[in-house]
This record gives C-alpha cells, sequence and structure tokens, in this order.
C-alpha cells in the first residue's frame, strides 16, 4: 500500500495519508482511531469480504452467530445482525443516502477503493437454463421501495460492498458467510488478545523444516535463549486442539508454552503471523501487549529484518514510550525505513502527522517530546 484513505469508518470522519512506509507505527491517544486504522486496512486487503467484516466484529464483543433459519427467531436476528453492521458506519446510524459510504482505499487512486453502503435488496426466484431455480438479488433505491413491493418476493436490509475487483451483497438475514473472496494480497492481523491463537498451529504446519523455522527459534529466544526446538502436538485433554512445545538445550523434556508466560506465547503468535504474509501485510494491535520494556528492540530488529527479506509492509499500533523507543532505535539500525503515524483528535475529525525522518525521529526521543 502506497497510500490511505479512509471515510466514514467508526470513529474516522475522513482520513488521507498520502505515503505509507514499509514498517508503520501508528501512535496516539485513546479513541483517536488506532485500532480502527487496522480493521480499515483488513477490509481493504480483503475487498470488504464478509468474513473480515463479521471477523472484525467478532474481535469487539458483537459476533454474528451462524444460526438455524426459524421463523420465530427472525426479527430478532436480524434486528442484532443490523446493529453490528451499522456499528461500523460513522454516526452509527441507519442510512440508506447514496452518499452515506464508508470508503477505504488508495488514497491517490479513486478507482482502487472498497464502499460499503446501507441498502434495500430486492428477492427474487428465476429459472435458470439449465431449468433450474436461483435467487436473483438486486438493489433498490430507498424512495423506489415501496413501487417496487410486487417485483420481489422479499425486500430486505443489507449491505453493498463494492471494490474494483467485484460486488456483493450481504442481507442481515443471511446464515452463511461466503468465502469466496480474492484478496489484494496475503495478510495477517494480530490482535491485543492473541497470545494462544487458534490459528497459530495452521501458520506453524506452512513453514515447519523449511529456512523460515530458524526465524521462530530466533524470536523464541529474546526471552529464553535455552530453547532450541518447537513443535504443536495433540493437547492430551483436548484432542481437537494442538498446542505449542518446546525443548532447551539442556534437557530433551518437551515443555508447554503455556507454561513459560504471557510474552513467550505473544512473540510466537506474532513471528508466526509474520513469516506467514510473505509479499504481503502484518497488522499488529498494541505491539508492547505483555511484552517487557527490555525484549521490545530485539523483536524489532526481527520485524525490520523479515519485513525487508520477506517483502513484507507491518502496520502496529502502541500506546507505550517504551515502544516508540526501541521502535526508533531498531529503525536507525534498519536498512529499510520506517515511520511513524501520529493520531489527534481536531475539532470532531481524526488527523494524521507521519514523522518519517531519522533526525526528527532521534530528536524526538532524545527529548521525550510527547507523540502518542
Amino acid at each position: 500500500m502506497q497510500s490511505l484513505y479512509i471515510k466514514q469508518f467508526k470513529n474516522i470522519k475522513e482520513l488521507s495519508i498520502d505515503e505509507l512506509g514499509n514498517v508503520n507505527l501508528i501512535v496516539g491517544k485513546n479513541n483517536v482511531g488506532k485500532s480502527t486504522i487496522l480493521e480499515a486496512i483488513a477490509i481493504y486487503l480483503s475487498n470488504g469480504s464478509e468474513n473480515t467484516l463479521k471477523s472484525l466484529l467478532k474481535n469487539r464483543g458483537e459476533t454474528i452467530y451462524t444460526m438455524p433459519y426459524s421463523n420465530e427467531d427472525d426479527a430478532d436476528y436480524e434486528s442484532i445482525v443490523k446493529g453490528h453492521y451499522i456499528s461500523l458506519f460513522g454516526g452509527r446510524e441507519e442510512n440508506y443516502a447514496s452518499d452515506y459510504s464508508i470508503i477505504i482505499g488508495d488514497n491517490l487512486d479513486e478507482k482502487d477503493r472498497v464502499i460499503i453502503k446501507q441498502v434495500y435488496i430486492g428477492e427474487r426466484q428465476e429459472e435458470k437454463d439449465s431449468g433450474l431455480h436461483g435467487t436473483v438479488r438486486e438493489v433498490i433505491p430507498a424512495d423506489l421501495v415501496n413501487q417496487r413491493q410486487s417485483d420481489f418476493s422479499t425486500i430486505r436490509e443489507g449491505l453493498m460492498v463494492q471494490s474494483i475487483e467485484r460486488r456483493s451483497l450481504i442481507t442481515y438475514s443471511r446464515r452463511v458467510t461466503s468465502f469466496m473472496f480474492k484478496y489484494k494480497c496475503n495478510f495477517q492481523y494480530v490482535h491485543t488478545s492473541d497470545f494462544n491463537n487458534d490459528d497459530n498451529a495452521a501458520l506453524f504446519d506452512k513453514i515447519a523444516l523449511s529456512p523460515e523455522e530458524d526465524y521462530i527459534i530466533q524470536a523464541l529466544n529474546i526471552i529464553d535463549p535455552a530453547i532450541n526446538k518447537i513443535n504443536f502436538i495433540n493437547n492430551e485433554n483436548r484432542r481437537s486442539e494442538r498446542i505449542p512445545v518446546v525443548s532447551t538445550k539442556e534437557s530433551d523434556k518437551r515443555y508447554r508454552l503455556s507454561s513459560m508466560g504471557d510474552g513467550i506465547n505473544r512473540i510466537l503468535t506474532i513471528i508466526l503471523a509474520l513469516l506467514n504474509c510473505k509479499d504481503g501485510v502484518l497488522l499488529l494491535d498494541e505491539f508492547e501487549t505483555g511484552l517487557h520494556y527490555s525484549v521490545q528492540e530485539k523483536l524489532w530488529d526481527i520485524i525490520f529484518m523479515l519485513s525487508e527479506k520477506l517483502s513484507i509492509q507491518v502496520f502496529v499500533t502502541t500506546h507505550s514510550d517504551d515502544c516508540i523507543n526501541s521502535f526508533v532505535k531498531s529503525n536507525q539500525k534498519a536498512t529499510t525505513k520506517g515511520q511513524i503515524i501520529r493520531l489527534e483528535k481536531r475539532q470532531d475529525n481524526i488527523c494524521a502527522k507521519v514523522f518519517d525522518d531519522s533526525d526528527d525521529l532521534r530528536f524526538v526521543t532524545d527529548n521525550s517530546i510527547e507523540i502518542r
């Protein structure tokens, strides 16, 4: 991504960032939109996939459950789902106006954007050439809903998601998620609460016995230099679950990584995500979570190194001075330079200030200037 434009998404009324770096650290006070930017990038990179929208809502405690059809619970279900989706829009209001849209994409190319609108969707059954019947869906302008009732068997409320690649319609009554989306590139999203990510075993399998596996040990050695091997095995209590175990140079005995503290498990989740988005994007929320300040510079060193080696663009949020200071130190050593994006509220909007000059970054940290 070369630049970023966000409009009407959650608490961001309109935001433009003209140039993005290879490694981007997003800082600012609470509720200025740091995590919102990561969510917006995820929506853009997935071309607004329904699965990504539901995943972001689930992470905020607004889960859209897959439920069986039932005439008794349809109205309640649709009302809950509708509320969850509308919470993504600035103002959190139900609004079917054509200009009330979430827009996320390239700041310099208006065609390369994801647009999400609240719409009315008409549904009817039509016979295809094969003789089978299929559901046809059509967007109906809000002022024509009453006039076109007879054209459809059902008119539902929902979303229209449009990108440069495709357009999709999501009704609030939909019970099954469509996964048939082509993403712009491979990306991984590490949330604040991801210490023992359920996907870690699958991510490990993709790089097991490859040269990249050495980087996992290198990252774990930041906290425990004695670790020399890692694998995932079936949990004896839940056979469907696989858990990480390690051995050390001093002993061949296996240790559950979960018994070694939050920090090392957080590092494992970060490094597995990073190694699995070659030529793609890593999104990491609150870098410092679970990490002592003394290990942060070493982790940044690995992130900068792998970002360049594997062509990965990185976006990280923080509100920690230790994280900012360790980022600047690693940035000074790195071949590919990063930048800090500071978000701040101005009146009723969020604005961004970019620090991408090494001298400016060094001056900021040397003089304890507040950029959070």
